[in-house]
């Protein structure tokens, strides 16, 4: 049973690494173990899957330091989640504590020219299972917990957001293959130096990793033809595209020559007067004739358009 645990769990450390690399953090340093220091905890050491750690492009000066832990199972997310959850987030919070305190945080602490660090926690939690019970965090956000912790913030990536994730991507990818894609970054009114200003770049932001709206910035490599494109992790709605044609307006600023917002269950056939009547809401017809939409979950019915 020991072996077999062993093995489901590399099984998930090796998923969450291919992510991080899909996502741009690179290959972070990994298995880190140290020693714990409040007597509180009652263990000898705690030990984190991976540590990434970066400027943050959407807030000036801070340095965001990011402890991953994995709880990966090979069956499907347990009916209860209240009592797993606390245990999985009182487990990486304690780590969090004493981590930032420790001789090998130091070690691997090379980035300057930071004002301030946030210590964050990040836990993936995903099932082999491809069900329905993905959404787990839908269902656990009301949970009361622990608040003796000190930290700056505490992400959850369940099986529906790591697979919204990594769709947006492919699709992307595949669609634009001889272009350049980024993750854009918005003016969020807390990135305002204009020597340090990014307004795209390779990594994802932790404020991205569990979104359910993740933007894009492409450029093509020979037209240098620049795109927006909006992936949404949420189903069609009349309302939420015209929400979604207002944000692109808003987030692009002119820059884009045409703007492509993305739905997981889009249909040309269903939708299409949908989105006409969207797009008829905007009296800037120069605007929204360069506005698409289109469904990033490829099947047979994506070949209707």
């Amino acid at each position: 049973m020991g072996e077999k645990s062993k093995l489901i769990g590399e099984y998930g450390e090796k998923s969450v690494e291919n992510f991080l690399k899909l996502i741009g953090w690179g290959e972070p340093p990994r298995n880190i173990e140290f020693s714990c220091n409040k007597d509180v905890h009652e263990k000898r050491t705690h030990g984190i899957d991976f540590f990434f750690s970066y400027l943050s492009p959407l807030t000036d000066g801070v340095l965001k330091r990011i402890c991953v832990s994995v709880k990966f199972t090979d069956k499907s997310y347990p009916n209860s989640l209240s009592t797993k959850f606390k245990e999985y987030y009182d487990d990486l919070a304690q780590a969090i504590d004493c981590f930032k305190y420790s001789p090998e945080l130091k070690e691997l602490n090379g980035i300057k020219g930071y004002s301030s660090a946030e210590n964050i926690g990040l836990l993936f939690w995903l099932s082999n299972e491809d069900d329905e019970s993905g959404d787990v965090l839908s269902k656990i956000e009301n949970i009361q917990l622990n608040s003796d912790y000190s930290f700056a913030s505490f992400y959850v990536v369940d099986n529906k957001r790591i697979d919204f994730t990594y769709n947006s991507i492919t699709y992307v990818k595949n669609k634009y293959q001889n272009s350049d894609i980024t993750f854009f970054y918005p003016d969020t009114g807390k990135n305002l130096n204009p020597t340090t200003k990014k307004n795209y770049g390779k990594v994802l932001p932790i404020e991205y990793i569990n979104s359910t709206l993740l933007p894009f910035r492409v450029e093509d490599t020979q037209s240098k033809k620049t795109s927006l494109v909006l992936c949404t992790n949420d189903g069609f709605e009349l309302g939420d595209l015209k929400r979604l044609i207002g944000l692109s307006r808003e987030l692009s600023k002119s820059w884009p020559g045409e703007i492509i917002i993305c739905f997981p269950d889009y249909n040309e056939l269903r939708h299409s007067k949908d989105v006409r009547n969207a797009k008829n809401s905007f009296e800037d017809d120069t605007f929204t004739e360069n506005v698409y939409v289109e469904c990033f979950n490829d099947n047979f019915k994506t070949l209707q358009k």
